[in-house]
């Protein structure tokens, strides 16, 4: 009886626990940008979505609360990662009521400049809507949601994990020889 029962509860916390995907990456071959996006299906809040997309990395790439700009980036989101599911993205007007900015990723402290609002938002409806929940499914759009109004919204969150930049190689070079040229420097004062 004790071995049914250490194998019924193996067997719960392996099959019930909802299972991720591995990231999906938008190549630049196909259009992309060379991020990668994992949904996480999950019942957070929008707070809750932000501190727990900066907690996973794939590939050494810290993740964050998507940041989706352009249509092409929005449709890949929506029909690659998704499918037809509520999901927190990265932005907010928390702070400042009507302009949303990304709170996190390259974008950070960024006005939007591409928006797939639904008809009539952002409406900052029932007392208080601070963040940015996109529909996943045909219509792909945008709402405001959470915050003082909606405090205890919960949504799935989609997180993308992008490189971070890199210094081109003549610039690298550069600081190199520069470094070099320090040293000998210090070597030459050294010795006098």
């Amino acid at each position: 009886m004790r071995k049914v029962l250490m194998t019924a509860l193996l067997a719960s916390g392996l099959f019930g626990q909802a299972a991720n995907a591995v990231p999906v990456l938008w190549d630049s071959a196909s259009g992309g940008n060379d991020h990668y996006y994992e949904f996480f299906d999950a019942n957070v809040t929008w707070d809750d979505a932000f501190k727990a997309a900066q907690s996973v990395s794939f590939m050494g790439m810290t993740g964050y609360l998507a940041t989706i700009t352009s249509a092409g980036e929005n449709r890949f989101a929506s029909v690659t990662v998704a499918g037809g599911i509520l999901a927190w993205l990265g932005a907010s007007d928390a702070g400042n009521e009507g302009t949303f900015t990304w709170r996190d990723g390259p974008e950070t402290g960024q006005a939007l400049t591409y928006t797939n609002w639904n008809p009539g938002e952002p409406n900052n409806c029932c007392g208080g809507e601070n963040y940015l929940q996109t529909n996943f499914g045909a219509v792909m759009g945008w709402n405001d949601h959470g915050g003082p109004g909606n405090a205890g919204q919960v949504n799935g969150y989609l997180v993308e994990f992008s490189a971070p930049g890199t210094v081109p190689e003549p610039a690298s070079l550069a600081l190199v020889m520069a470094a070099a040229l320090a040293g000998v420097g210090v070597s030459r004062r050294r010795n006098r």
